[in-house]
């Protein structure tokens, strides 16, 4: 018996989506594009900023807000507005800060001042963080501002996360660290810079501030609670997302314990698998788009 329950597909973005050279296809563009023309409820999910959501996925009509900065923000993508948000505590920023600054390590704060958003950045970048500026400057990021002085903006805006860009063999004692310090305040994660090998992108932000919440939250804000649930996720940060999900798809180069959590693989990023596989699933296999390319 087919259910009447509605049906919400939420996908990840790098690894997922985008292919290795961070970009959306032509076909994976046009095929989404006919599942949201359809009447498909789908929407993205991602570590990225909404700024970088508008430039990757010009030209994608989604129809629901998107997740982004994993959670932090749900947000209106055509306004900018964020209709939901989980930002750190004054305190946890500053132990964070702090204990950074003793390390010797630099940091990228994100913020939200009550109207914009920010991407405040030091003086001295070493290489992986000077890839994460150099990558927003390309596409034109408003957001970025650079400042000898990132305490100064952290005491007066909403701080939404804390990356730090640090080499491999440093990123576990480095999260370990600061979880002690931080405990139920924040969630410390590390991730494999897919971009910028033998770097480690290590952020602080609030515990709720991942996927699986903000989707929570995402149902109820569009009047979608209930929904049966389709996750796309490549990585680590999509666990708690496919924790939620009836079925959970993984193209073929996902981290091995996003594959084995997964109901569906799909082929790789690089050929489009997961778009591929949510056409099928909607009953669009027979979709004339173009092949890949």
């Amino acid at each position: 018996m087919t259910s009447c329950q509605p049906r919400l597909y939420v996908c990840d973005l790098d690894g997922t989506l985008l292919r290795s050279d961070a970009t959306l296809s032509r076909y994976a563009r046009d095929g989404l594009n006919a599942l949201t023309d359809a009447g498909v409820p789908l929407t993205i999910a991602s570590a990225r900023s909404a700024a970088a959501m508008r430039s990757l996925l010009d030209g994608l009509r989604l129809n629901l807000p998107v997740i982004e900065l994993n959670g932090a923000f749900i947000t209106d993508l055509a306004t900018g507005e964020h209709l939901d948000h989980r930002t750190l505590i004054p305190g946890a920023v500053r132990t964070a800060l702090n204990t950074l600054r003793e390390l010797g390590i630099e940091p990228v704060l994100t913020s939200w001042d009550g109207s914009e958003d920010h991407v405040v950045h030091g003086t001295s970048p070493n290489h992986g963080t000077t890839w994460y500026i150099d990558e927003k400057r390309a596409y034109g990021d408003p957001r970025l501002r650079r400042s000898a002085d990132i305490e100064a903006s952290a005491a007066t805006e909403k701080v939404a996360n804390i990356v730090s860009f640090v080499p491999e063999p440093q990123a576990a004692a480095l999260v370990e660290t600061l979880t002690a310090l931080l405990g139920d305040l924040a969630k410390v994660s590390s991730t494999a810079n897919l971009y910028v090998p033998g770097w480690h992108e290590v952020e602080i932000a609030h515990p709720q501030a991942e996927k699986g919440h903000a989707i929570q939250r995402l149902c109820s804000l569009s009047k979608l609670d209930g929904a049966q649930l389709t996750v796309c996720g490549d990585h680590l940060n999509d666990l708690p997302m496919f924790a939620l999900a009836h079925r959970r798809v993984a193209p073929s180069n996902a981290h091995p314990d996003v594959r084995s959590a997964a109901t569906h693989i799909t082929a790789a990023n690089d050929e489009d698998g997961v778009v591929r596989y949510l056409l099928q699933d909607a009953g669009l296999n027979s979709w004339g788009g173009m092949c890949s390319s």
